[in-house]
């Protein structure tokens, strides 16, 4: 062979030196890059074959309860109940939620638990729904604001006082945006009766919102924002029809007719002369009849001296008696009263003469059920 151009015979020597040069670069490249993600994915892997399993066996010990915070890895739900003593390792509950294809549904809440549970338990018991601690409260159709904060808070905890402050700023709970007369109060109506679960915790503005949600949708699916209103009435001036028909009637059937008859009071000029609106002006205090006094309160809810609507509802009607109030029954219709207050029968009237009948009917009634209330 003829020497290269540099006089010797060293090209081979020298490709073999770039080689092993290029090799040691990579070779070091590849150490650090492990040794980077051994940070994270080797110490993973370690972790995996060394964390502990342990788990715990029936019985179980004293029920306790445990909150599962929003965004939590089951991985780190694992390790809040082996610190809580519910489960014995966080592995054990790692390894029942890798074989359970439902995990994933675990949810934030408050849980009923139990010390010293095997993992599959915990885990079962976090997926079950009647498990998970709430405040149930029910609102019943026709009650004012002040009887339905008094029932959250004696359900939830959260005081009258805080309910009060909350509701001092209607719209951190969302009320609707309607033209509210200023002097009504701007809670009332809108606090829709339903049965409602809360979350331990849960403060007042949160509880508020889910009531006046759960109105927006009641009024969504009657029309109360789109449809017309009879006699032009706004929507604040139908749900305020709409909870003078819940407080006086006795029967769902009968809420259009009476309906019907505070329309055709109104278009007459007449007063309502409702006893509920005097009962709500004179304090709320529920009862069958109302006194001279009362119904000669100085009050512009105080229908029998008000003429017209009062200036807002006086309280939360449910969806029928919207529906009441937004198609009411067609008739001639001016008086009602329920003669029979255990069964709820109502009598309507056209006529003053035929309503003193009636009127007559509920006395006779009265007198004979002296000790009803």
């Amino acid at each position: 062979m003829l020497p290269g151009p540099d006089g010797g015979r060293r090209g081979p020597r020298r490709r073999s030196k770039r080689r092993a040069l290029i090799a040691v670069l990579v070779a070091g490249l590849v150490v650090i890059v492990i040794g980077v993600a051994s940070t994270v994915g080797f110490t993973r892997l370690v972790h995996h074959f060394t964390r502990s399993t342990a788990d715990y066996a029936d019985p179980i010990g004293a029920e306790q309860e445990v909150t599962i915070t929003a965004g939590e890895s089951l991985r780190g739900i694992g390790a809040a109940l082996a610190t809580a003593g519910v489960v014995k390792s966080e592995g054990a509950f790692v390894d029942a939620a890798g074989a359970n294809p439902k995990s994933a549904q675990v949810h934030p809440g408050t849980f009923k638990l139990a010390k010293h549970m095997p993992a599959k338990e915990a885990l079962s018991r976090l997926l079950d729904p009647s498990y998970q601690v709430l405040s149930h409260v029910v609102i019943p159709e026709g009650r004012t604001s002040a009887e339905i904060i008094a029932a959250l808070s004696a359900a939830t905890g959260v005081s009258v006082a805080q309910f009060t402050t909350a509701m001092e700023n209607p719209s951190s709970y969302n009320l609707p945006s309607w033209d509210i007369n200023p002097d009504g109060h701007k809670s009332e109506g809108f606090l829709f009766p339903a049965t409602y679960d809360f979350q331990p915790g849960a403060g007042a503005t949160t509880i508020l919102q889910s009531l006046t949600k759960a109105f927006g949708f009641a009024a969504a699916a009657t029309g109360l924002n789109t449809t017309a209103g009879p006699q032009n009435l706004t929507p604040f001036q139908v749900l305020t029809v709409a909870s003078l028909v819940q407080a006086e009637a006795k029967r769902a059937e009968d809420m259009p007719k009476i309906a019907e008859v505070i329309y055709n009071r109104l278009k007459a000029g007449m007063k309502l002369e409702l006893d509920t609106t005097v009962i709500y002006a004179n304090g709320g205090q529920h009862a069958l009849t109302t006194t001279a006094a009362q119904r000669a309160l100085n009050s512009p809810y105080n229908t029998y001296v008000a003429k017209g609507l009062p200036p807002g509802p006086i309280d939360s009607p449910g969806e029928a008696a919207i529906k009441a109030a937004l198609a009411p029954a067609t008739g001639s219709y001016l008086y009602f009263v329920a003669v029979n207050p255990q069964t709820g029968e109502t009598l309507f009237a056209n006529t003053a003469a035929e309503h003193a009948a009636n009127v007559a009917q509920f006395q006779a009634w009265m007198r004979a059920h002296p000790n009803y209330s």
